[in-house]
């Protein structure tokens, strides 16, 4: 059985703990574009992987939101077209 965590965590506090991943916020308060706070659900380094754990741990939550700490990585489809033009 999975435990969801119900602690709300400022952004500055899930920068620190889940650096360079895909978190999976619930119930996230905004400021803006911004985001200041939330329940962590689901994090992981790979996106498709924080986003089927997140899909499946928002039951109990209004909003959830997905967005990545740290620097972005570049997206995989560049370079498998700078690999296809270069063959």
């Amino acid at each position: 059985m999975v435990t969801i965590e119900t602690e709300v965590q400022k952004m500055a506090d899930i920068e620190v703990r889940y650096p360079n991943q895909w978190v999976v916020l619930g119930n996230p308060v905004f400021d803006g574009m911004d985001v200041l706070e939330g329940v962590v659900i689901a994090h992981h380094t790979d996106k498709r992987i924080a986003s089927m754990e997140g899909g499946e741990r928002r039951a109990p939550f209004q909003k959830v939101t997905l967005f990545y700490v740290g620097k972005q990585p570049p997206p995989r489809r560049i370079g498998l077209l700078r690999r296809i033009k270069e063959n």
